[in-house]
């Protein structure tokens, strides 16, 4: 351990031990060194269990066709072909989906979060309702709302506003007990506390849960699109799957990962933006 002097506690003496957390060297590696030797594992067991043929190349395609077929799937997009018209209305699906679970959401969230109503009655009806195999209700959405935009967007808020929910409710109850009280003495309102005090500082936890949605957002609009019908991906990667062209089916699941990546980032800029006086989770890969 080291003994040298630092600035970290101003109150102790100047010749007190100061003991430095240790660094492995693991630690020191780059994390854009892990990300691509993680990528470049994973792309060398694909290419080894394609080249000792342990499966067919029709089940399983290697990562010289799967990346053909992105390439081919990228011009269709670029010249405003039939997948760029349908990663458009997923794009539309998931984007209207993500806004109403993060209104639908923080609204919940709140009402569970600040009242004993909500804790105690609606709660366990939102956990038995988020229990529910969400899966199954795709083609009652259909039924319902008909094979337009409609049912996957209800499909796509269906899967993703719980973590919101959850996030908002756990944010507003981490507010300090001793400063919740401060508040209360100086004559503040149960409103003015929720909107000065509990709602900045559960930001983090609704971040949180936000960038959740935006990834369970997607998960919905594909599970409508594919179960429902319709011209997004979704119906795309199923026709493709039917034909047994899985190398296709690889390519649009890239680019359905981009669109999630996509409203994932967004989120993480947003939050770096409005949340700057928070420090971010080092596992975050995306919005460090």
């Amino acid at each position: 351990m080291s003994t040298r002097a630092t600035e970290t506690d101003p109150s102790a003496p100047d010749d007190a031990p100061v003991y430095e957390e240790r660094v492995s060297l693991l630690d020191r590696v780059p994390r854009v060194v892990w990300l691509v030797g993680l990528g470049l594992a994973g792309l060398g067991v694909w290419q080894g269990i394609v080249a000792l043929e342990l499966t067919s190349r029709i089940l399983l395609p290697g990562p010289a066709e799967t990346f053909e077929e992105v390439i081919s799937t990228a011009g269709n997009i670029i010249t405003g072909g039939h997948v760029a018209e349908a990663l458009w209305l997923t794009t539309q699906e998931v984007v209207w989906g993500f806004l109403a679970a993060s209104a639908l959401g923080f609204a919940l969230g709140v009402v569970v979060g600040e009242t004993k109503f909500g804790q105690v009655a609606v709660m366990p009806y939102l956990v038995a309702f988020n229990a529910l195999p969400k899966v199954a209700f795709a083609p009652v959405f259909v039924a319902w709302l008909g094979f337009g935009i409609n049912s996957k967007v209800v499909m796509a808020t269906f899967i993703a506003f719980f973590p919101v929910i959850v996030d908002t409710a756990a944010g507003l109850a981490s507010a300090d007990k001793d400063t919740v009280m401060l508040f209360r003495s100086m004559g503040a309102s149960r409103w003015q506390t929720l909107r000065k005090l509990k709602l900045p500082g559960a930001l983090p936890f609704i971040f949180a849960g936000l960038k959740t949605a935006s990834v369970f957002a997607v998960v919905g609009a594909v599970v409508g699109e594919y179960l429902g019908g319709g011209g997004g991906l979704g119906e795309l990667v199923r026709l493709s799957s039917q034909q047994l062209r899985i190398d296709r089916v690889f390519a649009l699941i890239f680019y359905l990962s981009v669109v999630g990546l996509a409203l994932f980032a967004i989120v993480g800029w947003i939050e770096r933006r409005i949340v700057f006086w928070h420090r971010a989770d080092p596992s975050d890969v995306v919005s460090a």
